[in-house]
């Protein structure tokens, strides 16, 4: 669709300007929505590994505290088990111009438990927790820069769609059909001018 300008030649060189610049942030912003595709789908792989290593190590945890639970009712369990303690520290991670979330774990204080009244089997669980922890912040902080980067890459390929199917065909067509006007312009002055001359000449 043709923009709404007055055909001129300010106009025009005003248009061819904003052409070129409308051609660069096209070529940007596709490189731009390229580097992000590329970096969300090695984030998705890497999510992948982490989700399926966190399987069979939630299936180590299940087991252990189940044997534990199973040896022992709930009240004793929460009698011989006191609760501990879990800080965790965010830190911001930049991609692109996106900040994302890095969860660690600052402190992680598991309170004593009478080892000769509890099995060992626990001591397995709480390990194998202990890695299993660091695998979901690790997920957590996978999953949050998906989402972000889904959400940068739809805003990305929108923009870049505008500028390709709208904004640089409408300029396009308004460049042409301001030269055409112009060119009309000057063979419309250049009759006028012979038939002034012939006027001229026949006096």
């Amino acid at each position: 669709m043709r923009l709404n300008v007055n055909p001129n030649r300010m106009e025009l060189l005003r248009l061819r300007r904003r052409l070129v610049l409308a051609e660069r942030g096209h070529k940007l912003l596709k490189d731009k929505l390229e580097e992000i595709m590329r970096r969300f789908l090695e984030i998705m792989r890497r999510l992948y590994d982490i989700q399926s290593g966190i399987s069979a190590k939630w299936n180590r945890v299940l087991l252990s505290f189940g044997f534990v639970r199973g040896r022992n009712a709930r009240k004793e369990l929460e009698r011989l088990l006191p609760e501990g303690e879990l800080s965790l520290g965010v830190k911001k991670e930049k991609v692109f111009n996106l900040s994302i979330p890095k969860f660690s774990i600052e402190d992680w204080t598991i309170s004593d438990y009478d080892l000769l009244n509890t099995e060992s089997e626990l001591d397995v669980g709480i390990k194998k927790m202990q890695e299993l922890m660091e695998d979901l912040l690790e997920m957590a902080r996978l999953w949050k820069a998906v989402e972000l980067l889904s959400r940068e890459i739809e805003v990305t390929r929108r923009r870049v769609n505008a500028l390709e199917h709208i904004l640089i065909p409408n300029i396009k067509e308004t460049i042409l059909y301001i030269s055409n006007r112009l060119e009309e312009m000057e063979r419309s002055y250049q009759v006028q001018l012979m038939r002034v001359k012939e006027i001229v000449r026949s006096h």
